[in-house]
């Protein structure tokens, strides 16, 4: 027990972001480690022993088809997909490091409590989760260009702008969170990886980091999204409320396809994925802004609902391909191309190897009768 006692306030400390519920500590050389949380239910052990590691599993193969089809079939073509491949990826690197947590901390598989792979998994918990949400900001904002201004989309949106904004987010996230594997190490017996907790200083600093992380990782891409989507939403609202009159309806018969009407066709799918997230992921921000408070002491029912909002935050990642199936008919079809396609390459694959077989059985028969 005393095990799981340690191994969740490695998860605390480090994958759900509660990093700073310390007591004011006076500079000395002498390491002193933070109070122990309450023990953790049996409920709650459980859940997070086999939800969190389905989920991750599940999302991640989910993660991979999205690459996959919005890389390898043709829904790569608008500059759009870029930026979804790229969420799929940042969604699938989160969920392996919340996997590599669960599997230490439920199933005693020593790989977070390893100097190296903490200061990984550290990063990537933040760096994952950074270009996550970003990712989906950008999708937002390149919508909302197209359905104010769909005619300068082509121009303004472009696939190699696409690409741009998605290695400098990758760079940003890259630089800004390696200040987090300089913070955390391997330490207590048995080891377990958290913060150092041996300088007031490099605590005073983390405070700093992680406040203006809440503000850059938080407070800037759910407003952005929250605002956007809101007027992307009110924008679809009316362009379908002008299509249903008659006159419109008429005048949609003797023209082609507009670019404002193919715009607006896939604003469901955004839609549902700026508010998926922000219902699933804005509980577990406020809680961890909460937590960078002085005074913020865990108790067990707070710790309930720190793994529950968390827990969220990891299902929102693993949904995603969920969302695509339920708001585009595209996505849906394509992937059930995809599989039959596979399903065509087994089948000729198991032909081609009967029919090898049944000539070489054939050429030994042959061979048999000559010796006779």
């Amino acid at each position: 027990m005393d095990d799981l006692i340690n191994a969740t306030l490695a998860s605390i400390n480090v994958s759900l972001g509660v990093n700073d519920n310390i007591q004011t500590l006076p500079q000395t050389t002498q390491r002193v480690p933070p109070p122990p949380p309450p023990r953790p239910s049996e409920a709650l052990v459980t859940f997070k022993k086999y939800a969190y590691l389905i989920t991750c599993v599940v999302g991640i193969l989910g993660n991979i088809i999205i690459f996959f089809i919005f890389t390898r079939t043709k829904l790569k073509k608008p500059s759009t997909a870029r930026y979804l491949a790229a969420a799929a990826i940042a969604d699938s690197g989160f969920l392996l490091v919340v996997m590599f947590v669960i599997l230490e901390e439920s199933y005693h598989v020593r790989v977070h409590s390893v100097i190296g792979p903490c200061q990984l998994i550290t990063f990537g918990d933040h760096a994952f989760s950074f270009l996550s949400r970003w990712y989906l900001t950008a999708v937002v904002i390149e919508k909302y260009i197209g359905v104010m201004w769909p005619r300068k989309k082509t121009k303004m949106c472009t696939v190699f702008r696409a690409k741009c904004v998605i290695i400098c987010l990758a760079i940003i996230g890259i630089v800004c969170y390696l200040y987090t594997t300089w913070f955390v190490g391997v330490h207590g017996k048995p080891p377990f990886c958290h913060l150092f907790y041996d300088d007031r200083r490099v605590l005073d600093s983390w405070k700093i980091l992680t406040k203006l992380d809440a503000v850059v990782n938080f407070v800037i891409p759910y407003l952005i999204l929250f605002v956007l989507t809101c007027l992307i939403s009110y924008r679809s609202w009316e362009f379908h409320r002008r299509s249903l009159t008659a006159g419109e309806r008429f005048l949609r018969r003797r023209r082609v396809t507009t670019p404002e009407d193919k715009e607006f066709k896939t604003t469901p799918l955004l839609i549902l994925l700026a508010t998926s997230t922000l219902i699933l992921s804005i509980p577990n921000s406020a809680i961890r802004i909460l937590t960078i408070t002085d005074n913020f002491q865990p108790t067990q029912s707070m710790m309930l609902m720190m793994t529950l909002f968390h827990y969220f935050v990891v299902l929102n990642s693993a949904i995603k391909i969920v969302i695509y199936l339920i708001a585009s008919n595209a996505f849906a079809r394509q992937i059930g191309k995809t599989f039959c396609l596979l399903k065509h390459v087994w089948k000729k694959s198991d032909d081609s190897e009967l029919q090898t077989r049944h000539i070489t059985e054939k050429m030994e028969g042959v061979a048999i009768e000559g010796k006779v």
